[in-house]
Parts: C-alpha cells; sequence; structure tokens
C-alpha cells in the first residue's frame, strides 16, 4: 500500500489536530467531483468525530530494525483513517468548456466564492501584518461561541422566504442543511463586525 500526498495530508492532520489544515485541490472539477470525492462528500453528513474512511483492508503497520512490529498512530484497527475536524478542503474551479459542471450534490456541501472580475494588482507593504498563530481549538472555540450568540432565523428571514418564492414554480428549495449553513454564516458573519449593522450583506454572501 503506497499512500499518495492526500492520504500522508490527512494522516499528517490526524497526529496533530491543534494545527488548522487546508488541503486545496486546484482546478477540482477537470473530473467529475462527485464522483473521486465521492466518499468524503458523504462524511461532510456525519457529526465531526464520526468521519472516518477506511483506506485498506488489512491492517498496516510498520517493522521496526529489530523486528519489532510498531502501529501507525493515526489509524483505527490498523486501516480506518478519521478525518479530524482540524481540516478545510478548498478547491479552485475554472467554468468553461474543458470542466464538468459542478453538481448541486457538490454546492449543497460547500460554500462558493465567485471571482468574476480582474483582482488589483498585488503591492509591496512597508509593515506587513504580523503573523499570528491560532490553534483549531481557538478557531473552533471562536466560531461556536460566534454561533451561540446568534439570533438569525433563516426559515422566517424575509429575504430568504422572497428567494424560495421565486424557486418555487421550478419546484426547488432550500434543504434544512442549507438552511443551517444560512444561519451558522450570518451568525458568524455578524460577529466579525460587531459595530456595522452586516445583515443584509452576510445574507448577500451566503
Amino acid at each position: 500500500y503506497t499512500p499518495k500526498k492526500f492520504t500522508q495530508a490527512l494522516y499528517k492532520a490526524a497526529l496533530n489536530p491543534e494545527i488548522p489544515t487546508f488541503i486545496v485541490l486546484d482546478e477540482m472539477n477537470l473530473s467529475r467531483i462527485e464522483y473521486y470525492f465521492s466518499d468524503f462528500l458523504s462524511l461532510m453528513e456525519n457529526e465531526e468525530n464520526k468521519r472516518e474512511i477506511k483506506l485498506i483492508n488489512i491492517k498496516l503497520s510498520v517493522k521496526e530494525e529489530d523486528g519489532s512490529v510498531k502501529q501507525y498512530g493515526a489509524l483505527t484497527d490498523g486501516h480506518t483513517l478519521k478525518v479530524p475536524p482540524n481540516i478545510w478542503f478548498i478547491g479552485t474551479a475554472n467554468r468553461d468548456e474543458s470542466t464538468f459542471v459542478i453538481s448541486d450534490k457538490v454546492y449543497d456541501r460547500a460554500h462558493t466564492m465567485n471571482f468574476n472580475k480582474r483582482a488589483p494588482k498585488v503591492r509591496d507593504f512597508d509593515e506587513p501584518i504580523p503573523q499570528k498563530f491560532y490553534t483549531y481549538d481557538m478557531i473552533a472555540g471562536l466560531l461556536k461561541e460566534a454561533k451561540e450568540k446568534g439570533k438569525f432565523d433563516a426559515e422566517n428571514d424575509e429575504t430568504i422566504k422572497k428567494v424560495e418564492a421565486l424557486l418555487a414554480p421550478f419546484n426547488i428549495s432550500f434543504g434544512n442543511r442549507i438552511l443551517l449553513q444560512m444561519e451558522n454564516f450570518v451568525d458568524i458573519y455578524e460577529q466579525c463586525f460587531p459595530d456595522r449593522d452586516v445583515r443584509a450583506e452576510a445574507v448577500e454572501t451566503i
């Protein structure tokens, strides 16, 4: 069994749960995402502590020079890798004739950002922003606190009701997962700007 870079990155993240890990899939729609990434799309429906993927049917182990056998620290039963919550998957995608259309299944489990215009030229700054390190627990704590403080009710929001009315003739609506994502996003967005009323901006973004 030879793990590739992707599996190695998952394993490394599982061994270092305090470090936020970002796995970037560049031009991820050159192949059909819902085919090669299907296992992970399914895992996202599980609770954070129940996301795991079986790598192989036999137990993996390392044989040391002295003949002793050592087990892999981040594997359960020698073959199953837990996908820890400190991982974020980021994918880039172009929309042209050389790529596949991104399906609703993928969109339902992702937050999308569209870049429809050229970014301004990068400038050199005399005083760069000093680096800071936040552990995953610190980030997760801030996100949890923001969601607990938030009061946004997507089901009764007038803007979202109007969007649902526009979609109704096409038999399209928001599922409960999407409504929960909207509420979490707006609650966190508002906590990022405590001195401004940004609810409409947050709803428009999500």
